[in-house]
């Protein structure tokens, strides 16, 4: 992280208190890793059907333990990062820059999403308020033909 930015901004580089909780963050990381050993095993499974409906050979079980290797890559880093403290990125091509450009877009389609929302929720009562109005219409017509013995057509 850019130590500059730090100065500037504090309040933005302080953990958030919901997930500043060690025992939530390893389970997490238990999770991740799991999902990931999932996704590697079915991707596995599901190339060895193919093989054998296109007729050919299975893929050998030392493949697997080939791809599962980015597993034991994955809990080294997180045993890093939680014996550092810190998090390193990933990617190489986020900045700060897009990562907070990215936020402020995500933040605005909220925003947009919470006014539709809103706007829905008024046009339903509108359109309730204006169901009944036409409803009690007509029943009031009707009543008021009774009072006047004015026979009713249907058509």
């Amino acid at each position: 992280m850019d130590s500059k930015r730090k100065k500037k901004d504090p309040e933005f580089f302080k953990p958030d208190p919901e997930i500043d909780d060690e025992e939530w963050i390893k389970e997490h990381q238990k999770v991740l890793i799991e999902q990931e050993r999932e996704k590697i095993t079915k991707k596995f499974e599901k190339d060895n059907e193919k093989l054998v409906s296109e007729g050919e050979k299975e893929l050998k079980a030392n493949i697997l333990e080939e791809r599962l290797e980015v597993l034991k890559e994955m809990e080294e880093d997180f045993k890093k990062e939680n014996k550092s403290g810190t998090v390193e990125p990933k990617s190489r091509g986020a900045t700060v820059e897009k990562i907070e450009a990215s936020i402020e877009k995500m933040e605005e389609r909220i925003r947009k999403m919470e006014a539709d929302t809103k706007v829905k929720d008024d046009n339903k009562t509108v359109a309730l308020g204006t169901s009944k109005i036409v409803s009690l219409t007509g029943l009031c017509s009707c009543q008021s033909n009774d009072a006047d013995n004015i026979g009713l057509e249907l058509h």
